[in-house]
């Protein structure tokens, strides 16, 4: 064991109190196949006239140097624990880099007079993006030349970049930490000179306006994070004498700001879960005063866009589902809102993408996602056709995403297309001919979807609700018994599991897995029925559908009993966590990554980021009822002295979404309480954050030791 590793190990012991100050003759050298033991406080909190232990509270405090030590003690019995299976981490890792690592290009759209189009090199980390003007012969030139930019950066995370209107220049955000506080940079593209502006606490948030000089950018608050003002900024100008234009008061709304399609119009949404409101101003008079388009009352959502002399709304007035409205661009106010495109019940439309002469919106309902085109002189309507699936059950496929279409006046929509056996395809749809056109498909020389299967199954939850699940696997390594199966989960926010090709799951597919996705309540694959009945009072069904879900899949003999395991990531992590709490039999391993599991303590907090934004979708702690429902199921509350599955868990440092603090403390907690000796993985990303490591591989090792270690603990359940 390397000196400096034992020094900090003795080091975290001493400051904790759990062993001597330094080994002597006649004392045990650390034993060092245990894992880190964190110490205790005494910590009760007393909320609703009820006490909360709260027993690694300390665990909380990033500048106490007990917590950095603690989280590096655990990243280092994490290191030893997967030493023995290293090289089928390699291995696995190897493959990932192949599949994720060759040069490709993304089809050139249009933006204005010029084309665009984002190209990665052979095994390069970032992309270089491109322009070059829409006439025979033009000449390339770089818009942002990423690889260059990012370089001596560990970590690099590009996030909004947008052309000036006059394409002199193009402004994008950068966040180097993880913790997305962003930073605002402006390129000017025939030089090429890169100034930053000194906007420090930026959002990704932000548009030009038409004068080309002019910019409109969100701040973050500096504690909560939260999206909370908008700023007009003259580029070149210190960021000292940028104007505040208007700010957000509520703590349960974010706010963000963009162009109208028509680009004719700025429009600032100000945005909760169950409530939103929108403001535009002229592009052309930015010091001019935004005003408000339909004002905020409870429960109405809608969002608009602008083309021609039409608004085009998306709303759920009157429609949980949503349905789209149109209203004149002089009175865009809702007692003028006109339907143009009804609810469908049980379906909900995502998207719009309004035109000069069509409208295209998408729908997604629990077969997937539908892109529909209206033709607005006669409103005629069509689907727009599926492609070929190459045998995949329609009831498994996922359908359509738009991408690329900046102008209003085209007749052609751009989307992209994905199922579990068909890797990303970027089609042109002319809605004018219902012609259909692929642009391009993404290489996998590596991949024959005739190896695999794809099937569409049901679980029946305890409330007699069908919960959908999508099943991928080898056929040549069925097993009649059931094999190593891997259930993944989210159900939160309305988010759905969405299953497209994911190049990364075939590395446990090609080892003997069934990979299987769960489409638990707090998604909208049913609609918005289905995310109310995930939320709030009604979480619960989320677990206990994700239950269903893995006893149906035993049931049925895709799962060997022996071999089941789950995964899931922030939100995810809380299902597959709370569902170990209530059926910790029911699982041979979890992947908990960057899992929010400490609900209540969060919650309770409106300093912590994104807390006073979700209230809705977990319950208010300030309310009775919602904190008691709140604590029957919060994982880190409901540790019991059982026996737990085998546990991998993952965090970044900077996380400012789920703090490192939350998995923290509940593997502390778990090591203390549970009455097994399965092992419970802990690794914490010092220079990461909520989405890991920056560049296209940049996660690359961290799904490698995950999936090596499910190949591993199936290997040991099973015993082959």
């Amino acid at each position: 064991m390397p000196h400096t590793l034992l020094t900090i190990l003795i080091g975290a012991a001493v400051y904790l109190g759990l062993t001597a100050v330094a080994p002597s003759a006649g004392t045990e050298e650390p034993d060092e196949s245990r894992p880190p033991v964190a110490r205790k406080s005494d910590t009760i909190l007393r909320e609703h006239g009820r006490e909360r232990p709260d027993p690694y509270d300390w665990l909380a405090n990033r500048g106490d140097p007990a917590v950095r030590a603690h989280l590096e003690a655990e990243n280092a019995y994490a290191e030893r624990k997967l030493a023995p299976i290293r090289p089928l981490i390699d291995e696995i890792a190897g493959e990932l880099k192949a599949r994720n690592a060759t040069s490709n290009a993304s089809v050139p759209y249009r933006d204005g007079d010029f084309l665009y189009e984002r190209r990665f090199a052979e095994g390069a980390q970032y992309p270089v993006i491109l322009r070059r003007r829409d006439t025979p012969g033009a000449a390339e030139e770089i818009v942002l030349d990423v690889p260059a930019l990012a370089a001596g950066h560990a970590m690099y995370r590009l996030g909004r970049w947008q052309p000036s209107p006059d394409g002199r220049r193009v402004a994008f955000m950068v966040d180097f930490t993880g913790d997305r506080q962003n930073r605002l940079f402006v390129r000017d593209i025939a030089t090429g000179a890169v100034t930053e502006q000194g906007i420090t606490d930026g959002a990704e948030s932000f548009a030009f306006a038409a004068d080309s000089a002019t910019l409109f950018y969100v701040r973050r608050e500096p504690v909560t994070l939260r999206s909370h003002q908008i700023w007009r900024h003259r580029i070149g100008t210190p960021a000292d004498t940028d104007v505040m234009v208007y700010e957000e008061r509520d703590p349960t709304f974010s706010v963000a700001v963009h162009r109208s399609k028509s680009r004719r119009y700025i429009l600032i949404e100000s945005d909760q879960e169950l409530t939103s409101e929108v403001r535009w101003l002229p592009a052309d008079q930015p010091e001019g005063a935004f005003q408000v388009v339909e004002p905020r009352r409870p429960g109405l959502r809608y969002e608009i866009d602008h083309v021609g002399d039409t608004v085009f709304v998306r709303t759920d007035l009157d429609a949980p589902d949503f349905r789209i409205m149109t209203a004149p661009e002089a009175t865009p106010g809702a007692t003028h809102w006109r339907e143009l495109v009804p609810q469908r019940t049980g379906a909900v439309i995502r998207r719009m993408e309004p035109f000069r002469d069509f409208l295209a919106y998408d729908v997604e309902d629990q077969n997937g996602i539908g892109i529909r085109v209206m033709r607005l002189s006669d409103r005629s309507e069509a689907a727009v056709p599926q492609p070929a699936t190459i045998g995949v059950a329609t009831s498994a496929f996922f359908f359509g995403a738009f991408g690329g279409n900046r102008e209003p006046d085209t007749s052609v929509l751009r989307f992209r297309f994905s199922a579990p056996l068909i890797p990303e395809r970027t089609y042109d749809y002319d809605m004018a001919k219902g012609t259909l056109t692929l642009r391009r498909e993404e290489p996998v020389a590596w991949f024959k979807p005739g190896d695999y299967a794809v099937a569409r199954i049901a679980a029946t939850a305890p409330d007699g609700e069908e919960v959908p699940v999508t099943l991928v696997w080898r056929k040549s390594l069925k097993r009649p018994g059931g094999n190593p199966t891997l259930v993944a989960g989210y159900g939160a926010y309305g988010f759905s599991q969405r299953p497209v090709f994911n190049e990364n799951t075939f590395s446990l597919i090609d080892r003997g897995f069934v990979h299987a996705m769960a489409h638990v309540r707090g998604g909208h694959e049913k609609g918005e029925r289905w995310h109310r009945e995930g939320r709030g009072l009604m979480k619960r069904n989320s677990f206990t559908d994700f239950i269903a879900v893995a006893e149906a899949l035993a049931t049925q003999g895709y799962a060997d009993r022996r071999a089941l395991f789950s995964r899931g990531g922030s939100a995810g992590g809380l299902l597959v966590a709370a569902s170990a709490n209530l059926r910790p039999d029911l699982f041979a391993g979890i992947v908990a990554e960057v899992p929010f599991v400490d609900v209540v303590t969060t919650t309770s907090d409106p300093s912590i980021p994104l807390t006073t934004l979700e209230w809705v979708e977990w319950g208010n702690p300030k309310t009775p009822a919602e904190y008691e429902s709140m604590r029957a199921w919060s994982p880190y509350d409901n540790i019991a002295a059982q026996a737990y599955p085998a546990m991998f868990v993952t965090t970044g440092w900077h996380d400012s979404q789920v703090r490192y603090a939350e998995p923290a403390k509940w593997v502390a907690r778990l090591r203390a309480t549970k009455t097994d000796d399965r092992e419970i993985l802990f690794k914490t990303d010092m220079g990461a954050g909520h989405s890991g490591r920056s560049g296209r591989l940049g996660t690359v090792q961290e799904s490698a030791e995950i999936m090596a270690w499910l190949v591993a603990q199936a290997e040991r359940a099973t015993g082959r």
